[in-house]
């Protein structure tokens, strides 16, 4: 180990510290800060990069360090049981969190030198530190749907802080080594964690991905009590769209296959893209239809969305807004959600042409009575 690690440590978990080395504006200013700070002038830049290196690779399971409130855990590595922290700069605008916190690490210039682990134990000390909070709502959907549109509409909101398919939430839910216990209190800690850093935005919601609906039980059992909104939307244009570009789920990833039996159908009985695409999203409509049977949830179609329709779910998850605030969301409505500096049209008969009026035909049948059954309970 490092003979710096005890002032690697320091400057991590002081505010004081934190602040001066974010006062930086040059690679350079910022060197010479962390030498002067930790009392290591005789050496130089590069000697110190290649301590930061090193001292960067250490998993920190020392509970003296304090991180909550300042840094944001965005991401678990199951292997070696760690987690990754970055400091923010802003909310989320993004429209997913993993483009935030490409942002944050590219612009924030001490993220690039300094870039903490700790052991996922450690999260037990970490969490202590903060509130424990109750998020304003959680977003389920069947991607393609408008989710996406959803979450980027809230973030205009002034005390709103949105956390979009986080990747930190998912590799937690990925790795079932842990147990369901487990997974339980690290969500729950890591979602408090991740709101401690913007205390000012005390309404958090949460767009969870569109396999994550298969482990509604254990989420729900964390949070009775949460606003939820199912999404959905006809299933030819959902295909469509991952006919363009398949999402996660779509393309057959092995790292899902504990998720759900189905997406481990086609290595067993290998079928068809389109007729794996279309088994999974039997499952995820069977899954959301039996859920909302039984459950206070809010039905959406993508179909639905609209300036009235966005203001209802405000009210849903009792998030205040002002005229100025429904006006930036009017805004935001007029681009593409998941590249907003496109300008939106809207595509869905477009869509269906992607497919031969055969491959409609199936998925109709397999899939069409399942979505109109939701849509007439909405």
């Amino acid at each position: 180990m490092s003979d710096l690690f005890p002032a690697y440590c320091e400057l991590i978990s002081s505010p004081a510290q934190l602040a001066r080395c974010q006062e930086a504006t040059s690679v350079s200013e910022l060197l010479s800060v962390i030498k002067n700070l930790w009392q290591q002038t005789a050496l130089s830049d590069d000697q110190l990069i290649a301590e930061l290196v090193q001292l960067n690779q250490q998993i920190i399971d020392d509970d003296k360090i304090q991180l909550a409130g300042h840094w944001l855990p965005y991401r678990y590595h199951a292997k070696s049981r760690s987690i990754h922290w970055c400091l923010p700069a802003g909310h989320a605008t993004e429209p997913f969190q993993d483009e935030t916190i490409s942002r944050y690490r590219q612009t924030v210039l001490l993220n690039q030198f300094i870039t903490p682990k700790t052991a996922l134990a450690s999260l037990d000390i970490q969490a202590k530190a903060v509130q424990s909070i109750t998020p304003a709502g959680f977003i389920f959907h069947l991607s393609r749907c408008g989710s996406t549109l959803i979450s980027g509409c809230l973030s205009e909101l002034d005390t709103s802080c949105v956390f979009s398919e986080s990747p930190v939430l998912t590799d937690i839910l990925l790795d079932r080594e842990l147990g369901k216990t487990a997974q339980q209190k690290y969500l729950q800690q890591l979602i408090d964690l991740q709101a401690s850093v913007f205390p000012s935005r005390t309404h958090v919601v949460i767009k969870w991905n569109a396999w994550d609906i298969f482990r509604w039980n254990l989420i729900r059992a964390i949070y009775p009590q949460v606003p939820c909104i199912f999404l959905v939307r006809n299933p030819v244009e959902i295909l469509a769209s991952h006919q363009r570009s398949a999402g996660r789920h779509m393309s057959g990833d092995p790292t899902l296959a504990g998720v759900h039996l189905v997406f481990n159908k086609n290595q067993v009985v290998p079928v068809s893209l389109l007729d794996f695409r279309i088994d999974v999203l039997k499952e995820l409509l069977a899954e959301i239809q039996l859920i909302g049977a039984g459950s206070s949830v809010c039905r959406v179609d993508y179909h639905q969305l609209d300036l009235d329709k966005l203001s209802e779910i405000c009210t849903y998850f009792r998030i205040p807004f002002t005229s100025k605030e429904v006006s930036r969301i009017k805004s935001r409505l007029g681009f593409h959600s998941k590249s907003p500096m496109l300008r939106f049209n809207e595509d869905g008969v477009e869509k269906q042409k992607l497919f031969s009026p055969m491959d409609v035909k199936r998925i109709e049948q397999t899939l069409l009575s399942l979505y109109n059954q939701f849509s007439k309970n909405n």
